[in-house]
């Protein structure tokens, strides 16, 4: 992708002109690609966005909301009622095209004057009035966006829109098992559910009752429990992506939901390390009793170390800030930041999961703890290490 000089102070749009086409009434995952289009100009702050054609039975203005942000959408009927003042800085958008979320913040912090389709050539955002688009700019001028992350919307290629809107769900953050296991396995989940009004915080709760089950499991279940527990583990790892997939497909992403989700995934793995050292020292003897205290130990002090250093610092309710922080503190330092990205992956809880699972199955689970004291004392020590950092770090924003 072309990496234009940033120009963020100078160009940003406060006005979204949308001209609007039959490929815009579409429906992916229950929301049109036009709609699709407005809620990407609402999270990216656009205050007033005009949408030129037929209103399909909407008001003429009202109120759209998206990432816990709102914008003013008001319905022209032609160009010619379109009415810009001098103090407003727009944004011209053509209907019909789905975009990775990321797109048009790309293309606005870009020096480029527009955005083209790499399949047809049309013009999808441009700085231009729509009478400019078809003048010819220099290719510096020019956003040269992912292929992979545009679609151009027909009636036989739905299927596919839909299919790569999932694709790109996926998050930064996102360990390895999460990205080749999890997230193909979650995402199917997603795709069917996101065809309805259901809220992702149901989905929490799903997560939440997993956990409940595997506890309950670990504790009542002797060795079968700890092999059952182990799976269940995965399992919550799994199930814990739908919530996030169906917000960011549905532009539901809010403070709240992170914070629920981040509580709830601390509770789940705080659960599993007790209820394992209890099911492991029930079954195996008193000396998995002091490795279960060690690591309840290791894991309360990391969450109480994170919660009080995001309360104190940026706030918000992800403990990604965590791996954020230190990706940032290695960025000028390319080979320590590959050993980071590459440990990272190893540590996180997808692939303690996916481990403990194996183990699990294997009739390993009797091994567990140490491993787990492994890596709470890897974290407790990179919290520790980088806690100056968060506390300055700015507000969280990003959603679950």
């Amino acid at each position: 992708m072309k990496d234009a000089v940033t120009e963020v102070d100078r160009y940003m749009p406060t006005t979204a002109v949308i001209r609007t086409n039959a490929r815009g009434n579409y429906i992916v995952s229950s929301i049109s690609i036009r709609d699709r289009l407005i809620k990407s100009c609402v999270s990216c702050n656009i205050k007033r966005i005009i949408v030129i054609g037929p209103s399909d039975g909407k008001k003429t203005s009202y109120l759209e909301y998206a990432n816990e942000k709102s914008s003013t959408i008001e319905h022209v009927d032609n160009a010619s009622q379109v009415n810009i003042s001098d103090r407003e800085v727009p944004i011209y958008i053509e209907d019909g095209f789905l975009l990775h979320t990321s797109m048009l913040e790309e293309f606005i912090t870009s020096g480029a004057i527009k955005m083209l389709s790499p399949t047809s050539g049309k013009c999808i955002f441009s700085k231009n009035d729509f009478h400019q688009l078809d003048q010819t700019q220099s290719k510096d001028e020019i956003f040269e966006g992912n292929p992979f992350n545009i679609i151009e919307i027909q009636s036989e290629n739905i299927g596919e829109a839909r299919s790569r809107l999932f694709k790109w769900l996926s998050k930064k953050t996102d360990g390895y098992i999460s990205r080749k296991l999890n997230r193909p396995i979650s995402s199917i989940f997603s795709k069917f559910f996101a065809e309805y009004p259901i809220s992702p915080v149901y989905f929490t709760a799903v997560t939440a009752l997993l956990a409940a089950l595997m506890t309950y499991v670990l504790i009542t279940g002797g060795e079968t429990g700890i092999v059952w527990g182990c799976v269940l583990f995965h399992v919550a790892s799994v199930a814990d992506g739908i919530d996030g997939e169906i917000a960011r497909a549905k532009y539901q992403i809010s403070l709240s939901g992170a914070k629920l989700d981040t509580t709830i995934d601390m509770i789940t793995n705080i659960l599993f390390m007790g209820a394992m050292s209890y099911a492991l020292w029930n079954t195996y003897g008193d000396q998995y009793l002091i490795l279960g205290v060690y690591v309840v130990t290791l894991a309360l002090m990391g969450v109480l170390l994170m919660t009080a250093l995001l309360y104190f610092g940026p706030g918000g309710g992800r403990f990604d800030i965590l791996s954020t922080t230190i990706r940032n503190r290695f960025q000028y330092k390319p080979r320590l930041l590959k050993i980071f990205n590459f440990c990272n992956y190893f540590l996180k809880r997808d692939a303690f999961a996916f481990l403990f699972a194996v183990y699990g199955l294997l009739g390993l689970g009797k091994y567990i703890p140490e491993f787990l004291i492994f890596g709470l004392v890897i974290w407790n020590l990179a919290i520790i290490m980088n806690a100056q950092l968060i506390l300055k770090s700015k507000r969280v924003t990003s959603g679950i």
